[in-house]
């Protein structure tokens, strides 16, 4: 450690103080003893695993808050985790040797949310280390960012999607497009793991299959459209019936498949995560507000302008002869409901069902099948699908409840529909 003397700093009775690693100490009071250099020592440990400017703003803010509270300076102070730790521990010249990373979480209270915080990413960073191998994940990131290049540059969704809806053959390209990817990378990895034993499982070539064939057809059944034209319904009817059709139908068929995969299994699953779990809920909702104020601002970027709301009651209006609130109301509704069908399939039955079979390594297929749901979708929300799918995947996979992705996903498709609205209403 490098300690400056100076007659100045710091200020008040304090002796010594550590920033960024370098101990400043007041000449005038003395010089630091063994214990002082190693309580010093102890703040440089925590400055780093905290990144040094994590600390500084942890430590400031705690400061603050416990000084509003009890309105006494060195009470405050002294109350301070990182200076609990400090000072108990002080007197140990050896600890910093068998000191263990974070170690003045111990004296979080275990039911607070700041330790609710820390077993959150220590569940996400466990996962990774039993998970991670450099050429598995290697491997998923090019063939993501494969997928990403194609569709932002060469449109794949209008080129080898889209016309399928016209032509009769989505609910077969779509499932074909979901079961590809979701085994281009399961095998790899199970054979990088040395695991291809698990293949020789029927379950787990089956249900992969069964469900993402039914949520694909789901996604590509068009046929209630070519009804609607064939039986006299208006332009406007027929496109606001379209509009709801696009997840009134996907919900059924994910409901179906959903039955299936429960019935098949003998219900060892329970609602495939829809259980009733707490586990990290208010980690969940902290999330979603901290990232509201990037939501807003992404809100308002020409392509979400574009895709946002989905429900244009602009154009809509009068559809059906129903008033303005009862077609949002319809659709919000069915919008809703195949949000959480998603949840139930992709981290429900491929997740947290799966993992009978394929244990931790369901989840990384299952990410990379959930981003080709969203080709056709702004591309922000397409590149962070792969990031959000995995990291909502690896939850699920932890905790064995889905709360938290429908509280984060439905949360945003949500809010960016109720901003959109709000800005078309505010324009009528």
């Amino acid at each position: 450690m490098k300690v400056i003397y100076n007659k100045y700093f710091p200020f008040g009775s304090f002796l010594a103080t550590n920033i960024f690693g370098i101990i400043f100490c007041r000449s005038d009071k003395g010089r630091l003893s063994e214990i002082d250099k190693n309580h010093e020592y102890i703040h440089t440990l925590q400055q780093r695993e905290m990144l040094f400017l994590g600390f500084m703003l942890w430590y400031s803010i705690e400061w603050l808050w416990r000084y509003l509270k009890c309105r006494d300076f060195m009470k405050a102070y002294h109350d301070l985790y990182f200076e609990r730790e400090a000072y108990m521990m002080e007197s140990d010249l050896d600890y910093r040797h068998h000191r263990k990373p974070f170690a003045w979480m111990m004296f979080v209270p275990k039911d607070s949310l700041l330790h609710e915080i820390d077993s959150f990413f220590g569940d996400l960073a466990a996962f990774i280390r039993k998970d991670f191998l450099w050429g598995k994940y290697l491997f998923a990131m090019v063939l993501a960012v494969s997928i990403i290049i194609a569709q932002l540059h060469f449109h794949i969704y209008d080129l080898i999607i889209a016309p399928t809806f016209d032509d009769g053959t989505s609910m077969l390209r779509i499932p074909l497009i979901f079961i590809m990817v979701y085994f281009l990378v399961l095998i790899p990895s199970l054979a990088m793991h040395h695991e291809l034993w698990r293949l020789r499982r029927w379950q787990v070539w089956v249900f992969p299959v069964i469900l993402l064939t039914i949520d694909g057809a789901g996604q590509g059944f068009y046929g209630y459209v070519h009804w609607a034209e064939a039986h006299g319904v208006t332009l406007k009817d027929q496109c606001y019936l379209r509009l709801l059709g696009s997840y009134m139908f996907r919900s059924v068929f994910i409901v179906l498949s959903l039955c299936v995969f429960r019935w098949l299994t003998e219900g060892r699953f329970g609602l495939f995560g829809l259980k009733r779990s707490g586990k990290y809920l208010r980690v969940y909702a902290l999330i979603y507000v901290l990232l509201l104020p990037m939501f807003l601002m992404v809100s308002f970027t020409p392509q979400f302008l574009s895709f946002y709301p989905i429900m244009h009651i602009d154009f809509y209006d009068g559809a059906l002869g129903w008033e303005r609130w009862q077609l949002i109301g319809l659709f919000e509704t069915f919008y809703i409901n195949d949000y959480i069908g998603v949840e139930g399939m992709f981290r429900g039955a491929l997740v947290i069902g799966m993992a009978r079979w394929l244990g931790c390594r369901a989840v990384l297929p299952m990410a990379l099948a959930y981003m080709c749901i969203h080709l056709g979708k702004p591309d922000l929300e397409l590149c962070s699908s792969v990031i959000g799918g995995y990291i909502l995947g690896i939850l699920a996979w932890r905790t064995h409840h889905l709360w938290g992705g429908i509280i984060i996903h439905l949360g945003i498709a949500l809010f960016f529909e109720a901003v959109g609205i709000t800005r078309l209403l505010l324009q009528m």
